[in-house]
């Protein structure tokens, strides 16, 4: 009976001492310095707030720190190839006589290129060919805008202008 109650005394003893030596979060570590928020503060008196984390062993995880934010492509990036995309079809269509499908596919190309002066030119010679001449001459107009210096380009687009005149 007394082994019996010295193992039970020594085992609560233990647990006592363990729950002793825990310590609660703002309790004060040892005498080398003051606690902040559970964390030893071991820097001299005055001596500013470290603003980097010292390294740890983080038993083999990383932190990962987010990518910065990837800017967006440039005017003429991946865009360029689905607005030459759209307007071939648009072409396509055009030479087939169906100037419906060639001006839904040519507007969809100015919502990716607001400034495609080959999409303004399909508009104009397309509303041209379904007799709507103020539509034509609205986007003959706007495509003399962007044309720059493409001279074929803004010769076609002025003969559009030139049919709508007469």
């Amino acid at each position: 009976m007394i082994a019996r109650n010295g193992l039970a005394g020594g085992t609560l003893f233990t647990m006592v001492l363990l729950a002793g030596c825990a310590s609660q979060p703002g309790a004060p570590v040892s005498d080398a310095g003051e606690s902040r928020g559970g964390v030893l503060d071991t820097r001299p008196a005055g001596a500013p707030e470290q603003t980097e984390t010292p390294a740890e062993d983080n038993s083999g995880w990383r932190l990962s720190q987010p990518e910065p934010a990837k800017p967006a492509p440039p005017p003429g990036g991946n865009s360029d190839s689905a607005v030459n995309a759209l307007l071939g079809q648009a072409e396509r269509y055009y030479g087939d006589g169906d100037y419906q499908h060639a001006i839904a596919s040519a507007e969809r190309a100015l919502r990716i290129d607001r400034r495609s002066a080959r999409a303004y030119l399909l508009l104009a010679q397309s509303y041209w060919r379904l007799a709507v001449p103020a539509q034509s001459e609205q986007f003959a107009r706007q495509g003399l805008r962007y044309s720059g210096s493409d001279a074929s380009l803004t010769r076609a687009l002025e003969t559009v202008l030139a049919q709508v005149a007469r």
